[in-house]
């Protein structure tokens, strides 16, 4: 009997210790690798977290205000029901980990954290580093990672989680020249990195509610390297509600992935040229040899660049990509952007402000509305199949010395051009620098044309519709200006969604990360029905009877207090307050970056000149109640 007891005590003991989970505590300011790794006695070094095995469920925490230097190389796995998390702890600011300045004497590192073969972790609330000054044997100069994950070996890694992170001052010791294409493609530098290979797959990666910024390429790269004939792929990537800005190449860029979700981001300055290494050419997405990439509900402003920069483009070899509700502003390159060889490329739904400005002295014509072309690798041949651009406002209205023009070139099978607004004004054009339209069964119909756009681009549509679409506030310079009045010619003045015309559905069954996306538009831009309408508008909006939809009104109506424009510069102007309340402004990692009063009748904040650029959200408060409303500060 005593011997049996023994023995249950020791399974037991045995089973407790399988499933305990572990919390390590880190802090280079106060720690000292000698301690037990409490928060009471953390460790200090990356090194010392990197030589412990962790497993199921363990904690990894970083002292806030912190900064971390050196390599840390994630040793051991979760499981998908006990994840392994990196975050913080304390307050202040996030602690930094950071592959570059230290003092080890090797050279700065390939990145700052490594996952490699390992997974089922998130990691939350930590700021990550890696600008690269100093060479590092068997590291070339031309790469650099903040986080870079890896599947080196065959089989599938799952499960990765990063949110509320930022990364920033991402950088190798060179800046490349953008427009030598061979050197643009082989320079990796980017913010966060998964890389698969040998077989390997990488699934579930969501990337959520975090900061990118002042990083010298990319903000997140997904990309798998098994060669073009392979069917290997990493899959189910999400990236949702993240702020990027001041990247100086692309900020998603996903490359050989199947089921990508790209949704509710800000892209702001998408190929920054900030300082004289960074790349400086760059959309804000675009997808290689990629199966159902859904791009809806972001903002894409000023991107910039020689090349490419276009606020979202389709490189080559996609099959279903899907580009809706989207607004773009200000993109260097142009609007649409479809390469060679893609199978269903679909934009519709978005708004397109003064894109195609670019004046490139080595191309002419490198500024479009509409680029369609059938090239890949610099080889002809490869027309893209079945193009869907339809039911777009798409606008250019700058004026004097800022006028500008774009080209319009076609190159494809079967596209479709139908119920699109195309307006230019204010001395700006569309389509008149150049248009080349080789297509064998083009079909454009009911679009709507205003102002100086090439002839023979109008004219390919005997269903045309020239007259002034009567937007709501086109001084407005945001989305909302370009919603129709009632008196609109527009309404009930496009295609019926049937034949030829119909809307071509979205693979939603192919992913769970799809499950809340429509398979087919049930509303337009801004929201408004579609369900069941045989004459719907021409345009962005199916407004009927001159609704105006402003971003003001849903959020922090209970009050009936509203803002004039969500998208501001220098102070946020409000309508209805008619008692005091406290006011914070709150960025997206949680932190209160201004905040005070704002007493009965004062209609305006102004902004605190030190407040970055980024999405806020605004906290109205009073004795009883809490509002809130999303603001976007350029």
């Amino acid at each position: 009997m005593y011997k049996q007891i023994n023995y249950q005590v020791v399974v037991f003991l045995l089973s407790f210790s399988l499933c305990a989970q572990n919390q390590y505590y880190l802090s280079s300011s106060t720690g000292n690798d000698n301690n037990n790794g409490s928060q009471t006695q953390p460790w200090k070094t990356l090194s010392k977290i990197s030589n412990t095995t962790l497993g199921p469920g363990d904690t990894v925490y970083f002292k806030k205000g912190d900064t971390f230097r050196g390599h840390y190389v994630v040793n051991g796995s979760g499981t998908e029901q006990s994840p392994i998390t990196f975050t913080a702890y304390g307050t202040g600011n996030q602690p930094v980990i950071s592959g570059s300045d230290h003092d080890d004497g090797g050279g700065d590192y390939r990145e700052a954290i490594l996952v490699e073969n390992e997974d089922n972790m998130i990691f939350e609330d930590l700021e990550i580093q890696n600008h690269r000054t100093t060479s590092r044997s068997n590291v070339g100069d031309l790469v650099s990672f903040g986080i870079q994950v890896i599947s080196s070996s065959a089989g599938t890694k799952n499960n990765f989680t990063f949110r509320d992170m930022t990364f920033k001052n991402v950088y190798g010791l060179y800046w490349v020249d953008p427009s030598n294409q061979s050197e643009f493609n082989a320079f990796e530098v980017s913010g966060l990195t998964f890389k698969s290979s040998w077989g390997g797959i990488i699934n579930n990666v969501v990337v959520e509610d975090s900061y990118f910024t002042d990083l010298q390429r990319i903000g997140i790269h997904i990309k798998n390297t098994s060669g073009k004939t392979s069917d290997k792929r990493n899959t189910n990537i999400v990236v949702r509600r993240n702020e990027f800005f001041q990247i100086g190449g692309t900020c998603v860029l996903p490359i050989r992935t199947e089921n990508c979700l790209i949704e509710n981001n800000i892209f702001n300055q998408p190929g920054a040229k900030t300082n004289d290494k960074m790349i400086g050419r760059g959309s804000a997405v675009w997808n290689w040899y990629s199966i159902n990439t859904i791009v809806q509900y972001n903002q894409a402003i000023n991107a910039k660049g020689i090349l490419d920069s276009h606020g979202i483009h389709v490189d080559h070899s996609n099959v279903d990509t899907f580009i809706q509700y989207n607004y773009m502003q200000d993109c260097e390159g142009g609007f649409v952007e479809i390469l060679g060889g893609n199978q269903l490329a679909v934009y519709r739904f978005n708004i397109s402000v003064n894109d195609g400005w670019r004046v490139n002295p080595n191309w002419a014509n490198s500024d479009h509305t509409i680029w369609l072309n059938d090239k890949i690798g610099g080889q002809s041949g490869h027309p893209s199949y079945n193009s869907f651009i339809y039911n777009n406002t798409v606008v250019i209205n700058k004026s004097g010395n800022d006028a500008f023009d774009t080209a319009i070139d076609i190159n494809g099978h079967n596209t479709r051009i139908f119920n699109n607004i195309f307006y230019a004004a204010n001395g700006s054009g569309i389509g008149n620098q150049q248009g080349n339209y080789s297509d064998p069964n083009l079909m454009m119909t009911n679009n709507l044309f205003f102002g100086d756009i090439r002839n023979n681009f109008k004219t390919l549509d005997s269903n045309r519709l020239e007259v002034n679409p009567d937007f709501y506030n086109e001084q407005s310079d945001d989305q909302y200006g370009f919603q129709i009045n009632a008196s609109s010619q527009a309404i009930d003045a496009g295609a019926a969604y049937t034949g030829n015309y119909a809307h071509p559905p979205i693979p939603v069954d192919a992913s769970t990360i799809f499950a809340n996306v429509e398979e087919y538009p049930t509303v337009d831009f801004f929201g408004h029905s579609l369900s069941g309408d045989s004459t719907p508008n021409i345009g962005a909006s199916n407004a009927k009877n001159g609704e105006i939809t402003l971003a003001n009104k849903s959020d922090i109506s209970t009050e009936k207090i509203y803002i004039q424009n969500p998208m501001i510069s220098d102070k946020v102007v409000l309508y209805g307050v008619d008692k005091s309340h406290q006011y914070a402004l709150v960025d997206i990692l949680g932190r209160t970056k201004q905040q005070g009063f704002l007493e009965a009748q004062q209609d305006e904040i102004i902004l605190d000149e030190s407040l970055n650029p980024g999405i806020y959200v605004l906290r109205l408060r009073d004795k009883t109640n809490t509002i809130t409303s999303k603001i976007i500060v350029n």
